[in-house]
């Protein structure tokens, strides 16, 4: 049962979601994440929410971009993930100095000898999703609610056997459990890239959501909890035990992890509590349902406000001026290469070449990297795992890319 504690949160994410007040086109719906800090110390520390995100869209691999300029997967999961990487680094810049040149203690981050970060004792994170992750967590769910036509159907589809180290597409082989799957759910929509959001929490809890460049300022961060709606009370136990094979039990074989990391294992709960742009809270409209094209995205403290995306950019900008700095979402990989390069440079670090890519200062953390392999490589558990590479990340964090994400397409 949800706590107190655990419920007033999510009215406190439902709750800084109608202050931003997107109106979304009629006959749509859009799924609600948002990751949050919570303290041991609540008396004197209150919950934080870091980020907030709406969406069900990614981009097709045709549509994927050179530069860096428009985020893939906009799912709600992955960019509320995203808004709590930025904030985290750039808590760093606010712990660094006020406004007013002061120094300013963070409430939930602190730095250890080695001048990296964590989170302060006491300090959890929490993930709120208004519906199931799609993937791997939400196949039987979804297979208790299709109708006998669809079941049929799916029933008497015939696909080829499934190898350990290949990703299904979408809902291809539905009574597999356990197997990477990329989206979207639909076979009839152009195919990506993008592994399930099932397949990146899981990913997150060896990892850490603080990704490779976040792993430049600090330790694995990892889901203290993750609260999820509209389950149904009598489908508890069967989707927790989905969700906790989903999430975390398909890895009990690794191994070889290096210091720091480890196979976290969150705890899953449950609310009542619905979102008002839910699948299921626009059932009663007589127009047909159809997931929205955009998506929402808000980082707390940011001197940015909100952003609405669609296809990964911001509303309203011209494919002209989508290379410009100016006009990158916030949460694409250019900018938080940007933001990553800016504080490097107010933490001292050593500096790298203005021609390093995006990639190679992936590849260059060295103990993430170690990580990911135990992971992704092969014979692991996640080999099966579709890397966009090099490709899609061979841009400097300088906004001049174009002549650079040409010539790696020659």
């Amino acid at each position: 049962m949800l706590s107190d504690e655990d419920t007033t949160l999510v009215h406190a994410v439902q709750k800084q979601y109608a202050s931003l007040n997107l109106k979304l086109p009629a006959g749509t719906f859009t799924i609600l994440a948002a990751i949050a800090l919570t303290s041991s110390d609540s008396s004197s520390v209150q919950p934080k929410i870091i980020g907030l995100a709406t969406g069900c869209k990614c981009l097709p691999k045709d549509k994927l971009p050179l530069q860096g300029e428009a985020v893939h997967d906009s799912h709600a999961e992955v960019l509320a993930r995203r808004c709590a990487l930025r904030w985290l680094i750039e808590e760093i810049s606010r712990a660094a100095s006020a406004s007013d040149g002061s120094h300013r203690r963070s409430a939930w981050i602190s730095k250890m000898a080695d001048d990296r970060y964590r989170l302060k004792d006491g300090v959890y994170m929490i993930m709120y999703i208004s519906t199931l992750p799609c993937g791997d967590a939400s196949m039987r769910f979804l297979a208790t609610f299709q109708d006998e036509e669809m079941a049929a159907l799916k029933d008497s589809a015939v696909f080829p056997p499934l190898a350990p180290n290949v990703a299904s597409r979408g809902r291809d082989n539905y009574s597999l459990l356990g197997v990477l799957r990329t989206k979207p759910g639909r076979a009839d929509s152009p195919q990506t890239l993008s592994l399930s959001c099932s397949d990146k929490i899981a990913r997150w809890n060896v990892l850490g959501i603080q990704g490779a460049l976040g792993s430049a300022f600090f330790h694995p961060i990892y889901l203290k909890k993750i609260i999820i709606g509209e389950v149904p009370p009598d489908l508890h136990d069967v989707v927790k035990s989905d969700c906790e094979r989903a999430l975390w039990g398909r890895l009990q074989g690794i191994y070889g992890l290096p210091e720091g990391y480890e196979l976290n294992r969150p705890e899953i709960q449950f609310t009542s509590i619905g979102f008002v742009h839910s699948r299921s809270a626009q059932e009663h409209s007589s127009l047909a349902q159809r997931s929205c094209n955009e998506s929402l995205t808000w980082v707390a403290d940011s001197t940015s406000p909100y952003e609405v995306l669609i296809n990964g950019l911001k509303r309203g900008v011209s494919p002209k001026h989508r290379h410009k700095s100016i006009f990158w979402p916030t949460l694409s990989k250019v900018s938080l290469f940007h933001l990553y390069r800016e504080t490097r440079s107010i933490e001292n670090l050593p500096l790298e070449s203005k021609t390093m890519s995006y990639y190679q200062a992936k590849e260059s953390m060295t103990q993430y990297q170690m990580a990911k392999n135990c992971l992704l490589g092969e014979g692991r558990p996640f080999s099966g795992w579709i890397r966009s590479g090099a490709r899609w990340e061979n841009f400097s964090s300088s906004s001049d890319n174009r002549q650079q994400s040409t010539d790696i397409t020659n």
